[in-house]
């Protein structure tokens, strides 16, 4: 609702939503419109987005914005096509800037009640993040830098995720990206003794090229290999040097270049 020529208030909410903590998530970021895969870091950075419950109210100030949250901040279960309603009990609160037309940023925190199904601990998160989106005249360039801070308030410890991917798009059917990510991680280590955190590193190099384009489907051929480092404690679960890849296909609808005059 605008209330003056450089000021407007805001009010959101629904069953499923996203509270104003973190970056936009990776599933809507251009920046990763091309990776299959989640970051490492998702539950340090973006992870709320598919909260069951939100209540979002804030104010924008020209090119700032300013947004706080009441939301559910339980991780849902693997079947996703049900709501899963809970207290709004979780809250979190959001600072964002867009000072030139390519680039936007971001800082937000917040506290989470139980976000995890399998701990029993409250967290505190925070984010920051930079985006900057240039089109091209045949193509698009898109980079996001984000760092994710995790502290979990029973164990009292702290993790934290930095994240840099670019996706470039060029001569319309072609499509280049990477993903570097830093991420600490505490759990599913069964050899690591209780709450140990190891830093992870992930290094992803890929592409895709368009073999249908046109205004009704993208249909593309594409693949990527990611490379990781790890402390040698972890050798004797994944190995010494791990490698992994993707091949896929990936199909979208198609986007109405000529648009509507």
């Amino acid at each position: 609702m605008p209330i003056n020529e450089k000021l407007s208030w805001l009010l959101y909410g629904g069953p499923v939503g996203e509270p104003a903590l973190g970056p936009v998530t990776y599933l809507h970021r251009e920046s990763a419109s091309e990776n299959p895969a989640a970051p490492l870091g998702h539950h340090l950075q973006d992870s709320t987005h598919t909260s069951f419950g939100v209540v979002t109210t804030g104010l924008v100030i020209d090119r700032f914005k300013i947004e706080g949250s009441a939301f559910n901040g339980h991780e849902p279960n693997e079947e996703r096509w049900s709501i899963q309603p809970a207290p709004l009990t979780s809250w979190s609160v959001r600072g964002s800037v867009a000072p030139a037309r390519n680039w936007t940023a971001e800082y937000s925190y917040g506290r989470l009640m139980h976000p995890e199904a399998l701990d029993p601990t409250n967290e505190r998160r925070q984010s920051a993040s930079v985006e900057y989106n240039r089109p091209l005249a045949k193509g698009n360039w898109a980079t996001t830098v984000v760092w994710g801070r995790k502290h979990k308030e029973l164990q009292d410890t702290r993790q934290n995720s930095y994240l840099a991917e670019s996706t470039l798009n060029f001569l319309r059917r072609n499509y280049a990206y990477t993903r570097l990510e830093l991420v600490d991680k505490d759990e599913l280590f069964p050899q690591a003794p209780l709450q140990t955190s190891f830093r992870i590193a992930a290094y992803t190099f890929g592409g895709v090229r368009d073999f249908m384009h046109n205004e009704h489907w993208q249909v593309g051929l594409g693949a990527d290999v990611t490379f990781y480092s790890k402390p040698a404690a972890l050798d004797p679960v994944y190995g010494n040097n791990p490698v992994s890849f993707h091949i896929f296909v990936r199909i979208r609808p198609g986007m109405m270049e000529h648009g509507m005059h």
